[in-house]
This record gives structure tokens, C-alpha cells and sequence, in this order.
């Protein structure tokens, strides 16, 4: 293990200078260009200036020389230049200090903490490097007041006042610092404010300004860099081992560089012995409860961190604010254990905490008591469970419905409905009072209606006694009716329901539907209305009466109608008033674009000649019309329930803050359902509605006919041939708001779609049959319907494929056209267990008719 962490360091270091070096150290030299017995003192103090000021020492740049390639013996060489000049810098008396910084540099632990997965034993992730925390050394401190100076200690010794002077020394090996002019001092054993005293003592026979009370010179003494000790951390820690760390870490940073405590270690005692004597014993639990631990202790050379096995391990889980394995000591009770694991949680039922304990070889549950809690002792391997509290009230009752405050309420005995009304600040204008009602639960939890007349508990006529839990329901006079409304359609700039009000005109009702639109037949108004008449056997009858009000630029003459609850107001359109009317011709014509019809007898060859006539480029065989309808694409059950169910999660999300469980599960389902609908839907599409919708869908996109919806169009092939040559004849059809005449350029390709081997398109060659262009796209394939075989010629006309006798003829080819080749229809195969129906039920029906016979 040793071997390994020895072997590991020059990699890591390696591998961090290059990135360090390679992002910050711009400054620095490329040694595979520098040839460094060629460099001079001054280049080398320099290249160690450099390093030390953004906070690396000289092995540091050996360690990156090293990293880029540089030969061993010239490695050496740059070391021995280093030394020779941090030697020239040791016990010299400048003026003023030498540019190298008095930061520590950052000590690097000789092992990294191991990174493990996080257990639920509690304070056990506390030294490992996943923790959210860190015991890596902090060297950059003021110098601790019971810090002792050891060998290997940097001082810094800083003269001034009337004098001036600054000293650098390293304590050595037998503890003392050697000063030029001055001689050794011993300050091993020293604190910092014990050896700046000795300094001062021995600097005041060469400094005459630090003798007496009347002193006008000053001596401070600083601590550089830290010396490293070497300790032992032994027994159930990640790495067990030698360490080699910095003189200010303490137990704790000796446990993180272990890596931290394993599962089976002890966090209660960990031991710190010191020459062979216990120094100190480590609390963890005491650190993560009160933030510090007396035995944190600094570390010197030689000591040895002790991890031994845990003695002690319960399990406390349910309601605490910390759940897990806790170690405990012999002497601590429940109350201790309770205080580890930050107490109760909010919901914790604190009476009692129940026990699994294990006695003579066998299990057994106890309950603890609130009042055992400070002496009951714990057992290893304890399971303490602490309940949640009962997820019930003991003294609820529950308003609803038209009050001004409704929700939960506080009952008490004796406590009346009328006083829960008070609670509530009364009832709504809108409170129906004949009838409010009750759910009770009963003690067998099952649940009661009792109702009761609202009005007479308001008069003090009446009373009825509350429960707990019972759930009253005081309903709305607008809730129980049907909503009334009134409908205005036809030529209003907004026809809509309006929310009937007592006392609505017919005027008004006009000009809250936007008013009338310039297309409104201006004489009447008619007025549908629902009129209930004497009930026949029980059943009111029902009859529409239809009123007729004349208007007058608009309004209502004379007497304004007074409207009632579902009245309809249909405003007709004026049949002599239209508004223009655009159709649209695109592509090879001489002057394409949008144009009006000028009357309604207007046909295909008149707008062609206001469009200038066809261009050379012309495809007249592919020419198409466009035409907007409604009924085109008829939406299938499937597609309408999707529509529903769109407009439903519409609805819903429309106010996705005020929606409750129920409804945010019911919105998860429709979501489902939608998705599974559209894959349906997806698959149910057959080759020619999905053939068909291409086309127009290719039209549309190719022309940027974005006003077009594809549901709402259809292509109707025509013979433009027959329209130039024939102007008002069958085939030059009259030409409706919305079409779009479409002339292609010439096309030279065939389409091939459907049950084929490699659908394709093939260059039209003139002659050619079908056949010709099934084979190019590699023949038919196994489950192709030959005989269903149809082309779609470039006007939208349809050809299909005609049998006689056992021959089949297949229509032409034309350029433009497009072959689809349908499927057959699966075949399924007749199970033996359906011919053993049949055969049995055929036998039982002829045993049956022979009995009837006899």
C-alpha cells in the first residue's frame, strides 16, 4: 500500500502542473527550448521569482521540466542551480526583503481521500471526499498562539524603525537558526511569541534602538513555511498508513487524508497517542453536535491516529429529523439518541417510539414512553421506530358551498349549525335555503346524509347538532338551475351566447353581438322562443314560437322587444349584398397572381385569358383546380375523438394553477389517450387517402398556398386541353371564391408508390407501358394486389387497372403520373380449434333435428 502512494504522486503532480503551468504560467519558459547549463543566475532567480509570486515552489518547476521531456541530468542541473541560489538567500541581511512571497505554498497530502458511496450511518461520510465538507490542510493562517517551532520552520525576522533589516532562516535539525553577525539561536519548542522574545533578546547587543523603555526600533518574528511530520493512522480507516502532513493539521486532517472511517470503525473514540502515551480521544458525534472536539489535537511527528471497531450500533427510523445507523456510547439513553438525530420531525407522533430489541437469541418489541426517554439505555442493535401521527382530525367539520368563508372549521361540543354559519361570516346572497345536507361519517366509518331546511336553522326554528368530520353542503341557487343564456347568430360582427340578465332588449342583445354587419337583411329580426305548455300525462309539452321585429337603420322601431331566458336571434343575410370573391392562378401563365370574379358565370378559360393565356413551359396535362371544402376530408371517429379530447386539455390548461389532483391526473390520461388515438389513426390511413392527401399537400407547399388548410381542399383534375379548345363546354367549369388553377411546368418523371420492391421515380420515356415503370422500381412485391393497380395522371384524374378473363390491361403512362400499387389484405389463418367448433356445433345441430324428427 505503501509502495502505491509513493509511486502515484510524481504522476499526479506531473499531470496538475501541466494543466496549472499550460493555463497560468504563460510567463514561464518551454524548456524543450531552453538549454538550461546555458542559463544564468539572474534567469534562474528570475524563472523562481516568477513561480513563487503565483504561488509554486522551485520543485514545482523541476516537477514541470520533468512533465515537458527534460533529461534526468539536466534536471539535477536545474536543482543544483535552485539550491545554490535559496542558499545564497538563507541568513543574508538585506535592506529591504527579497521579492519571493511569505504565503505557504499549498501542501499536497501524499495520498488523495478515497471517494465512496454514502451509507446511512451517521457522521461516517463526514472525512470522505464526496462530503460536502473538506479537512484539506488551510496553511495561509495566522500562526496559531500555542503553535511550536520544530526543525524544519521558516522564520521571517523583519527589523525596522531606526534601523533596518530583514533575516530568513530555517530552523535545522538540532533547533536552531543561524544568523549572519548574530550566530545560532535555539528556538525549537518555542511558541512564535517566545522565540520573537529570545530574538529580540539576542538582536539588542548589535541593535542599540531595541534596548530600554525609550526603544525607537522594532522586531517582529513571522512563520513561513511549515515543516511536515510524519503519523501513523492505523486500524478501520480507508488507507491505513504513514502520512506525511503539514505541522498545523490536526486529527481530523489526518482522518481525511485516510480517507475517512470504514463501516466498521468507531467515531466515538478515536484515539491519538503521542511517544506511546494517549494524548487524546476524538469525539466525531461531539463535532457534528456542538461544531468542535477537545481532542482535536495538532499533530507531530511520530504520533498515531487509532481507529479500533464500533461497540455500539442502533437503528432509529420513522420520524426523526435524521434516520439511520447511530453509534452510541454505553452510558447514553434515548434521549441522547434523539438529540443526534436533530429530534422529532414535524409529523412525528412523540408519545412513544417503539422498540425491536434482541433478547436471549430471540426478538421482541417494546414501546418507550415519552417519561422513559432520559433513563431508557440502549442495547446494540436496537431498531427504534418513531410513528407519524394519524393522518385524521379529532375536532374538524367541513363547510362547502355558498357561504362567504368556506373550509375547515373547529368543532366543539354542543356546537350548533347556526354557530358554524357565524363562523363562516354567514350565508351568500345566492344560498339556497330550502335545503342544505350533511355527509357523516359513522364509527364504522361507513358515511350518512342527513338534510335539513336551511331557512328554518337561520330563524332559529330548527338546530342541528355537528360532528366531527361531518361535511356540510350549502348549495347555490344559480348552481341547482340551468344556466340562462341568450343566442344571437347570423350577420352580427360577433354572433355569441350572451349571459341573459332580466330586463335584456332585443337592442340590446344586438349591440352586445358587435352589432349588425353590412351584409344583415335590414327590414326584420326574428326572435325564436321556447315556450312550455300544460303537461300531458305528466309531461310538460314544449312549442317554438318565432317573432318578427322590424328594424329601422339598425334599431328596434317602436316598443324595444323585451328578451327571455333561451331566447334565439337570428339576423338573416341580405341575398342581393355579396363582397368580393378571389381566386388564384399559379404557375405557367403569363401573368399569375389573385384575381376577382367578375361575375358568377365566370369559367376556367376567362380567367385564363385575364391571366394572359399559357406560357411555352406549360404542362397543360398536369393542370389542376384547387377548391376549398368542408367536405373533402371528412374527420373519422377516431379524429373527432381526438378533437374532443383536445378541445378538453385545452380547458384545462387554460388554469393549470388551479387544478386539483383529480383533474391533473384526468389531463395525464386525455394526454394518453390522444397519443394512442393518433397512432391509431396513423395506422388506420390507406395508401390512397394517404396517396391523395400527399398530392395536395405537395401542390399547396410547391405553389405557397399557406391560405389553403388541407383538410379544407381538394384537387379536381381537369382537361385544360379541351377548356382552350372548347371555351364554355362541360369540361370548363365554373369557378368558385377560393380556387386555385394550378398549370405546372413540363415534368418528365413517373411516381411509383405502394406494395413494390424499391418505390421510385423513373424519367418518362414516350411508348413505354406500366409495366416498364414496375419493373424499375424492382417488381412487384408478395402481398401487391396486382389487379388493384391505379395511376393518378398529373391532373388529378384517376385510371385504374381492368382484368379480362385471366388478363390484366394496365392503364397508360403519362409524365406526371403517379402508380399505386395497393396491398392485400391479410390473410388469418383458421385455427383447429375453430373447426373443432364448427364440426361440433354442425354435429349437436343435426342430433338436435333428429330428435325433433323422432
Amino acid at each position: 500500500m505503501r509502495a502505491f502512494r509513493t509511486t502515484r504522486l510524481p504522476l499526479f503532480l506531473i499531470g496538475f502542473f501541466v494543466v496549472v503551468f499550460g493555463l497560468k504560467a504563460q510567463t514561464l519558459p518551454d524548456f524543450n527550448s531552453v538549454n538550461i547549463s546555458e542559463l544564468s543566475d539572474q534567469q534562474v532567480e528570475l524563472m523562481m521569482k516568477q513561480a513563487q509570486t503565483m504561488g509554486y515552489s522551485s520543485q514545482d518547476i523541476i516537477s514541470l521540466a520533468q512533465a515537458q521531456g527534460v533529461s534526468q541530468s539536466d534536471l539535477s542541473l536545474l536543482s543544483e542551480r535552485f539550491n545554490a541560489i535559496s542558499s545564497a538567500r538563507v541568513s543574508q541581511g538585506e535592506g529591504t526583503p527579497i521579492t519571493e512571497a511569505r504565503l505557504r505554498e499549498p501542501y499536497i497530502d501524499s495520498l488523495e481521500s478515497v471517494n465512496k458511496k454514502s451509507t446511512d450511518i451517521y457522521g461516517l461520510d463526514v472525512f470522505r471526499k464526496g462530503s460536502f465538507l473538506s479537512f484539506q490542510t488551510t496553511q495561509n493562517i495566522a500562526t496559531p498562539i500555542d503553535y511550536k517551532l520544530g526543525a524544519g520552520d521558516e522564520v521571517f525576522i523583519d527589523i525596522y524603525g531606526a534601523s533596518e533589516n530583514y533575516y530568513q532562516s530555517i530552523i535545522t535539525p538540532d533547533g536552531t537558526v543561524v544568523l549572519e553577525n548574530i550566530g545560532p539561536i535555539s528556538l525549537s519548542g518555542l511558541t512564535i511569541e517566545q522565540a520573537e522574545a529570545r530574538i529580540k533578546q539576542r538582536f539588542s547587543k548589535i541593535y542599540e534602538g531595541l534596548r530600554g523603555e525609550s526603544s525607537n526600533t522594532n522586531l517582529t518574528v513571522s512563520l513561513g513555511k511549515v515543516r511536515s511530520v510524519n503519523i501513523n493512522v492505523v486500524g478501520q480507516v480507508e488507507i491505513p498508513g504513514t502520512y506525511n502532513l503539514s505541522a498545523l493539521n490536526t486529527v481530523f486532517n489526518a482522518l481525511y487524508a485516510a480517507g475517512g472511517v470504514t463501516e466498521g470503525g468507531t467515531l466515538r473514540e478515536i484515539k491519538h497517542f503521542r511517544k506511546g502515551k494517549l494524548i487524546s480521544t476524538v469525539d466525531i458525534y461531539e463535532f457534528l453536535s456542538n461544531g468542535y472536539s477537545e481532542g482535536d489535537n495538532r499533530l507531530e511527528s511520530g504520533d498515531v491516529i487509532l481507529v479500533q471497531p464500533y461497540t455500539n450500533r442502533v437503528t432509529l427510523n420513522g420520524a426523526a429529523k435524521i434516520s439511520g445507523r447511530f453509534e452510541l456510547k454505553a452510558n447514553e439513553t434515548v434521549s441522547d439518541l434523539l438529540a443526534y438525530a436533530g429530534g422529532f420531525s414535524e409529523n412525528a407522533f412523540t408519545e412513544t417510539i417503539k422498540l425491536s430489541r434482541i433478547l436471549d437469541g430471540e426478538k421482541r418489541v417494546a414501546d418507550v414512553s415519552k417519561g422513559q426517554f432520559e433513563i431508557f439505555e440502549i442495547k446494540p442493535g436496537d431498531v427504534y421506530t418513531i410513528s407519524e401521527v394519524l393522518n385524521r382530525f379529532a375536532n374538524r367539520v367541513v363547510v362547502q358551498g355558498a357561504v362567504f368563508r368556506p373550509g375547515n372549521y373547529a368543532v366543539t361540543q354542543g356546537m350548533t349549525m347556526k354557530e358554524l354559519i357565524t363562523k363562516t361570516e354567514g350565508l351568500r346572497p345566492d344560498a339556497f335555503l330550502d335545503r342544505a345536507i350533511i355527509k357523516r361519517t359513522k364509527s364504522d366509518l361507513t358515511t350518512e346524509t342527513i338534510s335539513f331546511n336551511l331557512s328554518d336553522i337561520i330563524n332559529g326554528e330548527g338546530q342541528v347538532l355537528l360532528q366531527k368530520e361531518d361535511v356540510i353542503t350549502i348549495f347555490s341557487k344559480n348552481e341547482i338551475k340551468e344556466e340562462a343564456y341568450i343566442e344571437v347568430l347570423g350577420e352580427t360582427n360577433n354572433p355569441q351566447l350572451i349571459e341573459y340578465s332580466e330586463g335584456t332588449t332585443l337592442h340590446d342583445a344586438i349591440l352586445l353581438a358587435g352589432g349588425l354587419t353590412s351584409y344583415a337583411f335590414g327590414g326584420t329580426v326574428e326572435v325564436s322562443r321556447r315556450v312550455l305548455t300544460d303537461n300531458v300525462d305528466g309531461f310538460n309539452l314544449s312549442e317554438t314560437q318565432v317573432f318578427s321585429v322590424d328594424l329601422n337603420n339598425g334599431l328596434v322601431e317602436g316598443e324595444d322587444f323585451e328578451l327571455l331566458p333561451f331566447d334565439q336571434i337570428i339576423v338573416r343575410r341580405n341575398p342581393h349584398v355579396n363582397r368580393q370573391q378571389l381566386v388564384a392562378v399559379e404557375g405557367q401563365v403569363n401573368s399569375p397572381g389573385q384575381f376577382a370574379i367578375a361575375n358568377q358565370g365566370e369559367r376556367i378559360s376567362d380567367l385564363l385569358k385575364r391571366a394572359g393565356g399559357i406560357n411555352q413551359f406549360a404542362f397543360i396535362e398536369g393542370a389542376t383546380l384547387i377548391r376549398k371544402t368542408e367536405f373533402y376530408d371528412e374527420p373519422t371517429d377516431i379524429e373527432q375523438q381526438i378533437e374532443a379530447l383536445a378541445k378538453l386539455q385545452e380547458k384545462f390548461n387554460q388554469t393549470p394553477e388551479l387544478l386539483t389532483e383529480s383533474e391533473l391526473a384526468l389531463l395525464q390520461r386525455i394526454e394518453a389517450d390522444i397519443q394512442t388515438l393518433e397512432e391509431r389513426n396513423a395506422n388506420n390511413q390507406s395508401l390512397s387517402d394517404y396517396a391523395k392527401k400527399e398530392r395536395i399537400r405537395e401542390v399547396i407547399e410547391r405553389n405557397g398556398l399557406s391560405n389553403i388548410k388541407l383538410k379544407q381542399a381538394e384537387a379536381i383534375g381537369i382537361d385544360l386541353q379541351k377548356i382552350l379548345n372548347s371555351p364554355g363546354s362541360a369540361s370548363d367549369l365554373l369557378i368558385e371564391e377560393g380556387d386555385v388553377l394550378i398549370i405546372p411546368k413540363k415534368t418528365e418523371t413517373v411516381r411509383s408508390r405502394g406494395k413494390l420492391l424499391y418505390p421510385t421515380t423513373s424519367r418518362f420515356i414516350e411508348g413505354k407501358s406500366l409495366k416498364y415503370y414496375i419493373n424499375n422500381a424492382g417488381g412487384f412485391d408478395y402481398r401487391a394486389k396486382k389487379k388493384g393497380t391505379y395511376v393518378v395522371y398529373a391532373n388529378g384524374d384517376v385510371a385504374r387497372t381492368k382484368s379480362f378473363l385471366f388478363m390484366k390491361f394496365y392503364p397508360k403512362a403519362a409524365p406526371g403520373a403517379e402508380i399505386i400499387v395497393p396491398s392485400k389484405p391479410l390473410r388469418v389463418p383458421v385455427r383447429v380449434q375453430d373447426v373443432l367448433a364448427v364440426t361440433s356445433g354442425l354435429a349437436t345441430l343435426v342430433l338436435v333435428i333428429t330428435q325433433i324428427n323422432n
